[in-house]
């Protein structure tokens, strides 16, 4: 589906293995499974490469950070451009508490999210080196911890996957990208990707990798 963007490598743009992170974006039951309340295209497919990765930085000892969406009952944190739907009783997906708020199974270490403790703006530990974030609108920098939780664990390089590509993955690779990280894709482990999206990626320095180069970059 896309090409190699080894030739676009440059020394400012170039993958840290040794300091580098995975962000995985709304991999939530509403989303991810069939039985959803939102369930997204293609998500049956993808969610398993997105396991994947997870595995691979888990086998790797590296950061893993679910950032999730979570919306509080009365929809008072809902984004303004899905709160009119949401209060109508539209577009309810990801509501605190459920069953379709928590990680899809394939993803998940186990252990429950804690929505309140979350939605207070805490990071959750999941597991050893994986971690749990809210984040209240598209992007997963905007209005959120996540810039200084990587710096104080000197991480300078992420790589991204999870759902979808053409919304919150790619506000979260702008949010990373304008904050000077290193940032890396796995387009075959996002929903929704378009080449012209993955272009426009490219050429600002997102570096795209296969499941297979994931696996050599994280290689010792």
């Amino acid at each position: 589906m896309f090409k190699s963007s080894a030739n676009l490598v440059t020394p400012y743009t170039e993958l840290h293995p040794e300091t580098c992170a995975l962000l995985v974006v709304d991999t939530q039951n509403d989303y991810a499974h069939p039985q959803g309340a939102g369930p997204v295209a293609g998500a049956a497919e993808v969610v398993p490469r997105i396991a994947a990765c997870v595995g691979l930085f888990r086998q790797a000892g590296k950061p893993v950070i679910h950032v999730v969406r979570l919306y509080k009952p009365d929809g008072s944190n809902v984004d303004p451009c899905r709160r009119w739907q949401f209060e109508r009783g539209e577009r309810r997906a990801v509501v605190a508490g459920t069953w379709g708020s928590q990680l899809s199974a394939e993803t998940s270490p186990g252990t429950e999210l804690d929505a309140e403790r979350l939605l207070s703006g805490d990071f959750q530990e999941l597991a050893s080196n994986e971690y749990a974030m809210y984040k209240p609108r598209f992007g997963a920098f905007t209005r959120t911890p996540l810039h200084a939780f990587l710096q104080e664990r000197g991480v300078d390089s992420v790589i991204i996957v999870g759902i979808t590509f053409p919304n919150c993955v790619s506000a979260t690779q702008m949010g990373a990208t304008d904050l000077d990280y290193r940032v890396g894709l796995v387009p075959e482990a996002c929903t929704e990707v378009s080449e012209e999206g993955l272009r426009h990626m490219q050429n600002k320095g997102v570096q795209l990798l296969t499941l297979e180069g994931l696996k050599a970059l994280l290689s010792p």
